[in-house]
């Protein structure tokens, strides 16, 4: 993901490109990752999504060797009413929240990516006007 916003509320940090939206670590230590991303459908869904599709959000090392840090899969709604309806939808729109602490050494750089996982139905990621948070701090 690209283009990220740091005007305020929002804040710049060393190490961080709004551009492309990399995070290279500045110094060896234990962070706190977090992110809340809202996201919509652009349009109604059609079809149920197949029992090996699980579309995500991640936290990733980029830098060698290349590791999903944190994960957060969206909302699926599964229904089975017996004989009638089978049904497996992520919801029209929804929230996805990440949250966790992880070992990092200096000069990894870390990345936040959408993991479709075979979902083919278009998102606007930050919803209508909620937006991505994304936020790094070192504890130690």
């Amino acid at each position: 993901m690209a283009n990220w916003s740091v005007t305020t509320p929002y804040y710049d940090g060393t190490g961080f490109n709004e551009v492309s939206g990399s995070y290279t670590v500045p110094a060896t230590g234990k962070y706190s990752i977090s992110a809340t991303i809202n996201y919509s459908t652009t349009a109604v869904l059609t079809v149920s999504l197949g029992a090996g599709i699980n579309p995500a959000f991640v936290v990733r090392r980029t830098s060698s060797p290349v590791t999903d840090l944190i994960r957060g899969l969206f909302p699926i709604l599964d229904v089975n009413v017996l004989l009638v309806l089978t049904l497996r939808a992520i919801l029209g729109s929804g929230t996805v929240t990440l949250a966790g602490e992880v070992q990092l050494g200096a000069g990894d750089v870390i990345g936040f990516f959408y993991v479709a996982n075979g979902l083919t139905v278009a998102l606007s990621l930050g919803g209508a006007s909620s937006g991505i948070i994304w936020s790094m701090h070192r504890m130690s």
